[in-house]
């Protein structure tokens, strides 16, 4: 009999819905709930985990039906989890007379006194929520009768801060109801015992159900290729080629299908192409989602999506976890996911029911991103997922639930260590880092301490409330439309930082919107119908796991192509890549590390991933600055660290230098490193106001950041943000896996000059807008650009024309067919004008072209080569270009200078809709 463990009741509500036979984690879930089991349930996504927790729980409260309180508390980590969760569990209550209600940030004042009055049966909430539930007398007072709590995504809070507090929690609750049954979901599940250990606390077992063979996948890369045609929607758009390929191609796939889901890696790309989109056609139905917009925003969104009044939706990680987005039969990925757990999250949301196939494409132009994906894609097949430790004892996770414990009344400082030890993150808590912890507290007033039982002052009550989430702080400005008043969404204080001009323009919600004033935490604005800013927000990047980028070593030293999902164009954009390395230089690989230097610049080819490359170019760049004695810039990606140098050095100090890290030394030269650096400074900026150092609201200008730093080295606020660093910035085990294989020589390190990989770090701008600061490297790389660009040498004698590379380039043009010198340079869309060139009956229009191709012959007459590259520039024609040629530049890199800044005010200017 299907579903012969439940009550009729409820089988017979299941087949009202059209469910009928159990899946296989239902099947093996279901008894052991029921049981009283703790079980942690791992499968993949769209085959029925929220119910095989669910099911047994409501068949529970329904057939004994015993009274009023909180049976079931549902805990997910994004509030939009918790709205799809409300539908879902919702329809189910409702055929059974169950109670179910949703509690977060955004519940309205009213629905919450309607909960603590009278509370659901079955409340799904986030862990900041849970955190406020313990302060309130009617919501703990529900809470004594809590039977079951599941935790959902559990991977995305075991191992974070967030996580460690929601552990800590879970040990308060069991003073109030005792032990409780736990439950935790996961599609994607790295290291199992750590989750495990995670959800069970200490002295509990939990049983493991996992699944992960029930749906096939599909996940290919394509290589989308340019097409010259698309000029004019290229200069249109402002878009390179290669990003508009994708967009090309992104909307070919759409359009063959019911809806699809494209993702993004951050938020700025997610708004940059949804302007572009619009820009391109303004009633295409494509939408934008990320957690900085507004909640009626991406609530109105994803329905819209549901209703398929949307055919697609941008989205990054807000849009990653749980949320059954029933129409999408596809999934897009633009540039590689970074990690397998992450393309396999996304990756579900595609197919999202029993048996569905998981259909998903990669789109990637440049070889990086294309060996990455096509990597990621291999493992993802392989389920072969990342393994991540959380950070022990996170020190400022304990100075919130300190004060948090005391918000009901004193707490024997003895009882409040033993309960923080029984959650997992704490269970190496030292009692010495507790009680010095509790007089950092007790030195601020924030706790109070007498005979032995810890206190809040009123400071500490204040602390609770603007403490609740551990997420770092940064001050959120609203953005809100002058006509409408209506919130658009938020932006961070940073990027708010760097709107200084009057009138500045930025982009949310796919479209451009420019400032008309700045409040205190608003701003007004205006929608603007040019090219705006892509606001920057914190933590949108990705780290490059270790395995993951060493992986695309190997695939670089033994190009085995077939064992990888990628396409034709794809294979051949790697291959050619890869050889074009290789007949000239050495190939960095999972073996092989280069060291190249050229003119004040020197890059570390390695192959280890973000977090290592990340820790080596701490040390280096440390241990490079103490011998010659000056600043040196530092950038880092998966595979390769890029050192900008004041001057030009011998190559064998840098290599020489690189060589001196030798295996034992990596975490103390880390700490050396990161003494007084300016990531432990922000770091701590964070974790004091975690601890209630810094009031949250506290003026920055105000603030004498240095002073308050050096006041409290050595503390625990201290040290916690030192150990964040080395935890949660670098990887220092990884690190020293790889110094003790270069020191063995299994690892070699080679010496040559600047390659076409070391410049493609340069080259490659992962994100889509232009650098705020212009160096040396970004110059070398936009120098590459434009001598790749292709302009027309057209004669205006004899109206020939012939295609010429800008790096290329004479230095004096002359016609082969006719010997004329009045040659222009043309981009490709601008190669018709020539045809009605001087035109006896040229209109207005006409003789205005006609004027502007004599300036470009003029000045291509004049100064050869150097036109053609100030010609290649976007958006810069022959009137921009004169200025430009006339300064007296001081050395080439003010000569690019002057080209970026004139490309900018291009993009800036430049109206959507002309």
């Amino acid at each position: 009999m299907p579903f012969d463990t439940l009550g009729q009741a409820v089988v017979d509500a299941l087949a009202g819905m059209g469910i009928t036979e159990p899946t296989d984690p239902q099947k093996d879930a279901i008894p052991r709930i029921q049981k009283g089991e703790n079980v942690l349930v791992v499968a993949p996504t769209g085959i029925g985990k929220t119910e095989s927790a669910m099911l047994p729980i409501f068949d529970s409260i329904y057939s004994t039906n015993s009274g009023e309180g909180i049976r079931c508390i549902y805990i997910t980590p994004l509030r939009a989890l918790n709205r799809d969760m409300l539908r879902r569990m919702s329809d189910l209550g409702s055929k059974l007379g169950i109670t179910v209600g949703v509690r977060h940030g955004d519940t309205p004042a009213a629905e919450r006194q309607r909960q603590s009055k009278n509370p659901p049966q079955i409340l799904i909430t986030t862990p900041e929520t849970l955190q406020v539930m313990f302060t309130g007398k009617n919501l703990r007072s529900a809470m004594k009768r809590v039977q079951w709590v599941v935790v959902d995504e559990i991977h995305e809070l075991a191992g974070n801060e967030r996580g460690a507090q929601l552990a800590v929690a879970l040990e308060r609750l069991t003073l109030l109801c005792g032990e409780f049954q736990r439950i935790g979901l996961s599609a994607t599940v790295g290291n199992l015992e750590e989750v495990r250990d995670y959800l069970a606390g200490a002295g509990r077992k939990v049983s493991l159900c996992k699944h992960d063979s029930f749906r096939d996948f599909s996940i290919k890369v394509e290589c989308p290729v340019p097409k010259e045609e698309d000029a004019a929607l290229q200069d249109k758009l402002q878009a390179d080629p290669d990003i508009l390929a994708v967009m090309k191609r992104a909307r070919e796939l759409i359009d063959s299908v019911t809806s699809a889901l494209f993702f993004v890696n951050t938020r700025e790309t997610a708004e940059w192409l949804a302007s572009r989109y619009l820009m391109w056609d303004e009633k295409y139905p494509i939408g934008v989602h990320h957690g900085s917009l507004s909640k009626e925003h991406r609530t109105e969104t994803e329905d819209a999506f549901k209703t398929q009044k949307l055919k697609a939706l941008i989205c990054t990680s807000s849009l990653e976890l749980g949320i059954d987005i029933g129409s999408a039969d596809l999934v897009l990925q633009y540039n590689s996911p970074r990690q397998v757990a992450r393309m396999t999250q996304r990756a579900g949301r595609a197919g999202h029911r029993v048996g569905g196939k998981i259909r998903a494409e990669i789109l990637a132009t440049a070889p990086d991103e294309i060996a990455e994906a096509m990597v990621v894609a291999r493992r993802c097949e392989e389920k072969l997922m990342e393994h991540g430790a959380g950070r022990p004892s996170p020190l400022s996770v304990l100075a919130n639930q300190l004060v948090a414990m005391t918000m009901t009344g004193a707490i024997d400082a003895d009882r409040a260590f033993a309960l923080i030890k029984r959650s997992y993150p704490f269970k190496d808590l030292e009692r010495s880092v507790f009680d010095a912890t509790v007089e950092q507290l007790k030195s601020i007033r924030i706790l109070l301490e007498y005979d032995g039982s810890l206190k809040r002052s009123r400071k500490g009550m204040e602390y609770f409330y603007s403490n609740i989430s551990m997420i770092p702080d940064e001050k959120i400005y609203l953005v809100r439309d002058i006509g409408s008043r209506a919130v658009i969404g938020t932006l961070d204080e940073n990027f708010v930082a760097t709107l200084e001009e009057s009138e500045a323009l930025f982009i949310a919600k796919g479209r451009t919107w420019r400032v008309i004033e700045e409040r205190e935490n608003e701003l007004l604005v205006e929608e603007a119908k040019t090219v705006g800013n892509v606001p920057a927000w914190e933590g949108s990047d990705i780290p490059v796991p270790f395995e993951v980028a060493m992986e695309v070593g190997h695939l670089r030293r033994v190009r085995d192509y077939g064992r990888y999902p990628g396409d034709k164009a794809a294979v051949e954009r790697i291959d050619g890549y890869f050889s074009g390395q290789t007949e000239k230089w050495t190939m960095p690989d999972d073996r092989t590390v280069t060291i190249e230097t050229g003119d004040r610049l020197a890059i570390i080819n390695c192959c280890f991933g973000s977090r290592v490359n990340e820790t080596l170019a701490k040390i280096v760049s440390a241990l490079l600055m103490a011998r010659i004695g000056e600043s040196i810039g530092l950038t880092t990606d998966a595979y390769r660290i890029i050192i900008q140098l004041p001057r030009s050095i011998d190559r064998r100090v840098v290599r020489d230098t690189f060589l001196s890290i030798r295996p034992g030394t990596v975490e103390a030269l880390c700490k050396l490193s990161i003494l007084n650096s300016s990531q432990l400074k922000w770091r701590f900026v964070n974790i004091a106001k975690k601890f209630g150092i810094i009031e949250k609201g506290a003026d920055r200008r105000y603030i004498n950041y240095g002073r308050l730093f050096d006041l409290h080295k050595d503390t625990p606020a201290y040290n916690d943000a030192f150990n964040m660093v080395i935890w949660e910035d670098l990887d220092v085990p990884d690190t020293e896996t790889v110094v003790r294989l270069i020191s063995e020589g299994k690892i070699k390190v080679v010496e040559q000059g600047i390659s076409d990989i070391g410049l493609e770090g340069i080259t490659r701008t992962k994100e889509l807008m232009q650098p705020a600061r212009a160096d040396h490297a970004i110059l070398a790389a936009m120098k590459k650009r434009l001598e790749s660009e292709v302009l027309y040498a057209t004669c205006l004698s004899c109206k020939n024309q012939r295609r010429v590379v800008v790096g290329q380039s004479p230095k004096k043009f002359v016609c082969p067919k006719c010997g004329g010198y009045m040659i222009a340079l043309l981009k490709d869309y601008e190669r018709d004008e020539i045809a009605d060139f001087a035109k006896p009956d040229r209109d207005a229009k006409g003789k205005n072209t006609d004027k502007r191709i004599v300036k470009n012959a003029n000045l291509v007459n004049s100064y050869g080569g150097k036109a053609a590259i100030v010609l290649a520039g976007r958006g810069i024609g022959p009137e921009v270009a004169a200025r430009i040629l006339m300064k007296m530049h001081v050395d080439e890199d003010d000569l690019l200078r002057d080209i970026m800044a004139a490309e900018v005010r291009y993009a800036r200017t430049k109206r959507f809709w002309d």
